[in-house]
């Protein structure tokens, strides 16, 4: 999950993001600052801010002050910043948390991995600022942003959720060197695309470190294929029991709610003690007769074997080349090779692609055209947020008799095709846009 929110306060947030879930005071300028926290961005390097993240940089940073002392110019209603945060799906969490994959989580893990990426991207695509010449105002890509990664623990219900806040700071350096503030329109209308390439990437990852996963929901979520949902519902029904009660009493607000939630929470639960928490989680899995031992060993297993095929030797490296060409041209060869689509290479390019990169530029073709049905001209963003969700749908997807029949005629491999809104195919197969 992904949301979008604006920093209120610099001091504010500077107080609140060195505070850890589990700790009270400045634990991201403790001795354990560098597990949880990291500066990151094009823009912070250039301005000097690097590594841990003290709380005094990270205020004057949301203030629009550079270590150097240049200030940007601040107007009434400026935002100090925006609080990007990146909520890794449950099965995640158990697994970091109660199964102990330790791969997961921390400053080089999947999670951490995930969400650089993502904010790459981010800045590539979306960073910029504004400028008036000649009474015009124009906005200018700058590919920089100055912003902080602050790893957090659980959901304020004190369930297991990694989740990370990206805090991005409203500056960014405009082509001629001058710091200015962000045009952040961009930022918000993108929020279900930012969403969607964090699942993508977090899915991969997750992927190389030898867990099997299953898409569950729209924008690109998934859930780690092995964890009961039975234990995905225990650790969420506090969240749900928090909102009943609010409205039973008629609170709405998230300081209401922030409120029950604390006079609701279990007396034997100490929100500090990070080790009575964990164990906590762990009693509530083995009530479910899961601890997440096997699911590890074998994703361990599967990232072992991964590994020693990537060391072979030329000989190794050789068979497994042939190997992988095989597949391709198993999966691809029928019909790939004539393929009339005018968005997907053709012939033998198409056949040395990986699986990988084929069912890529399919679901793009596929999302290119199906957006084409309904508008003349869209946004590569558009095309962006649909395209993963239809990849997805195609590892997945069996296509029924008829719709292989016509692949077949047409010397196409089938691709799930895109209805309207809501509805089904004749096949039966929820067909609901990635919009929904």
């Amino acid at each position: 999950m992904h949301s979008i929110a604006s920093v209120k306060s610099a001091s504010g947030a500077a107080k609140y993001f060195t505070k850890d879930d589990f700790v009270s005071g400045e634990y991201y300028t403790d001795e354990k600052a560098g597990d949880v926290s990291m500066w990151g961005g094009e823009g912070a390097t250039a301005a000097g801010l690097t590594g841990t993240v003290s709380q005094e940089a990270f205020a004057k940073a949301l203030s629009g002050e550079l270590p150097s002392g240049e200030k940007v110019e601040v107007r009434d209603g400026r935002r100090p910043g925006f609080d990007l945060t990146f909520s890794a799906p449950k099965s995640v969490s158990v697994m970091a948390y109660i199964a102990g994959d330790k791969r997961i989580l921390g400053p080089d893990g999947a999670q951490t991995k995930a969400v650089q990426q993502t904010m790459a991207w981010v800045e590539k695509n979306i960073a910029a600022g504004r400028i008036t010449k000649d009474g015009k105002t124009e906005t200018l890509k700058t590919g920089n942003l100055v912003y902080a990664l602050f790893q957090h623990d659980t959901s304020r219900a004190l369930d297991p959720q990694a989740h990370i806040h990206a805090i991005v700071a409203n500056m960014t350096q405009m082509p001629d060197g001058k710091w200015q503030a962000l045009d952040a329109q961009k930022l918000w209308a993108s929020n279900t695309v930012i969403g969607s390439i964090y699942h993508s990437f977090l899915r991969n990852e997750l992927e190389k470190l030898g867990y099997q996963t299953r898409m569950d929901g729209k924008h690109g979520t998934f859930e780690i294929v092995g964890v009961p949902k039975a234990v995905l519902e225990v650790f969420s029904q506090r969240r749900e029991q928090i909102m009943e009660k609010a409205a039973e009493l008629g609170i709405v607000s998230p300081k209401g709610r922030d409120g029950v939630t604390v006079n609701t929470r279990d007396p034997k639960l100490n929100v500090e003690d990070r080790d009575g928490l964990v164990l906590d989680w762990m009693a509530k899995a083995a009530e479910q007769g899961f601890d997440g031992k096997k699911l590890l060993e074998g994703a361990l297993e599967n990232a072992a074997k991964a590994e020693q095929r990537e060391n072979a030797g030329p000989i190794g490296r050789g068979y497994t080349v042939i190997a992988d060409a095989v597949k391709v041209a198993m999966e691809t060869v029928s019909g790939l090779l004539r393929s009339p689509d005018p968005l997907v290479d053709r012939g033998f390019v198409r056949l040395a692609q990986s699986t990988g990169q084929a069912n890529a530029q399919l679901a793009v073709a596929s999302a290119i055209r199906s957006l084409s049905q309904r508008e003349a001209a869209f946004d590569k963003d558009k095309v962006a947020k649909k395209a993963p969700r239809l990849r997805s749908q195609r590892r997945h997807h069996r296509p029924c008799r008829g719709e292989g029949r016509a692949a077949h005629r047409e010397g196409q491999t089938p691709i799930r095709r895109d209805y309207p809104p809501r509805s089904e195919g004749r096949c039966g197969h929820d067909t609901r846009s990635a919009s929904d």
